[in-house]
């Protein structure tokens, strides 16, 4: 069902750069359409990318600093340990991570985050701590963190949980904000963060 509605907005969005491009070029000079259509076509990807997270991922919605500050606080993180953010979206917590010293990976599915994120790591020279990749985290494997980050959404958690449950070692941390797990017991909750603990 998700597919079947993803696969039709791609098609609406693809009729309407169509549209845009007809009538700009029955109506206006090359220039303008050549125009249009890059700008139709970044329209349209924006559209298709955000759909897509909406209906196999989540929304983006930036996590305010102060949040993100309590987000690793409530986690212990310390130097040297390895921290994921699982949509990670213009990389905040990845970059905060990677300044106290963690090695921090993310996971972005929306093209403009992620390149939001890579030139943010740039520009603060974070690369050899830092890095975003673009795609989804589901067939990733997260044994080796120390601590997982997330803000999901409700329909996601159940699913997560069970993957973290299977893939992480003893001890490792999972700091999920504003959504809890529906079975894993949290050890702490502080501020709507949720703090669990890998028996």
């Amino acid at each position: 069902m998700r597919a079947r509605s993803a696969a039709l907005l791609l098609l609406v969005l693809l009729w309407l750069q169509l549209t845009l491009v007809a009538m700009t070029v029955l109506w206006g000079s090359a220039f303008i359409a050549i125009f249009v259509a890059l700008f139709s076509l970044l329209l349209g990807t924006f559209f298709a990318t955000t759909a897509y997270s909406v209906l196999f991922g989540a929304p983006y919605v930036p996590t305010d600093e102060e949040r993100v500050a309590s987000m690793l606080r409530l986690a212990d993180l310390k130097p040297g340990e390895r921290l994921y953010d699982l949509g990670s979206g213009d990389g905040r917590i990845v970059i905060a991570a990677a300044r106290q010293g963690a090695y921090a990976e993310g996971w972005e599915i929306s093209p403009y985050l992620w390149l939001i994120s890579w030139l943010k790591i740039r520009r603060l020279g974070l690369q050899d701590r830092a890095r975003v990749r673009l795609g989804t985290y589901w067939g990733e494997k997260f044994n080796d963190a120390d601590v997982v980050t997330l803000f999901l959404i409700t329909m996601q958690m159940g699913r997560m949980e069970k993957k973290l449950r299977e893939e992480l070692r003893p001890g490792s941390r999972v700091v999920s904000y504003a959504f809890d797990f529906p079975r894993w017991q949290h050890d702490d909750k502080r501020e709507g963060i949720y703090l669990y603990r890998q028996d």
